[in-house]
């Protein structure tokens, strides 16, 4: 008897429909379920890979805003980054005189976060490495910066390129 008129069973001369799912069709839901489990649930349990990110995307950000703001402002945008922490300052001079310096002692006036509000734009997060190959450079109002930097977020990278001041990640 062939396969196919045993799966047609008739009640009352109707044909009943086979909907469902098959054997296979379950075993192999379960098998890609069990696949994606074991790839994607560590990642939920690495608390410190997400907080690199996040670290480095706020850095990431930050330079990107202060160049941004050195045009903005026509005003030179100083990025200093010690002790796995970076911080943007401006002159703090009202009368625009020492906009155009690169003098370190200048630059006293912490530039606001624009998303929060909060008085100074810096940021840290202990155990993830912050380095830079300049630790200290200054965005111009043209938007160029005062030297190639390449900056080191636990396993990323952010660089700086001199001649137009674009940031980016490799």
């Amino acid at each position: 008897m062939p396969i196919i008129s045993i799966c047609k069973v008739k009640y009352s001369g109707y044909k009943l429909p086979l909907n469902g799912f098959t054997l296979l069709e379950l075993i192999m839901v379960i098998v890609i379920t069990g696949v994606m489990a074991v790839v994607t649930v560590p990642k939920f349990f690495n608390y410190k890979v997400f907080q690199q990110n996040g670290f480095f995307i706020d850095t990431l950000n930050a330079i990107r805003y202060a160049q941004k703001l050195a045009v903005a402002t026509a005003c030179n945008v100083q990025v200093a980054i010690s002790g796995n922490q970076y911080t943007i300052t401006r002159p703090a001079a009202t009368d625009r005189s020492q906009c155009t310096s690169t003098t370190a002692s200048n630059f006293t006036l912490a530039v606001a976060r624009p998303g929060s509000g909060q008085t100074s734009y810096q940021g840290s997060l202990s155990g993830i490495s912050l380095t830079s190959t300049s630790p200290t450079f200054y965005f111009y109002a043209k938007g160029n910066a005062s030297a190639g930097v390449t900056i080191s977020v636990g396993s990323n990278q952010i660089i700086v390129v001199p001649d137009t001041g674009y940031v980016y990640t490799p």
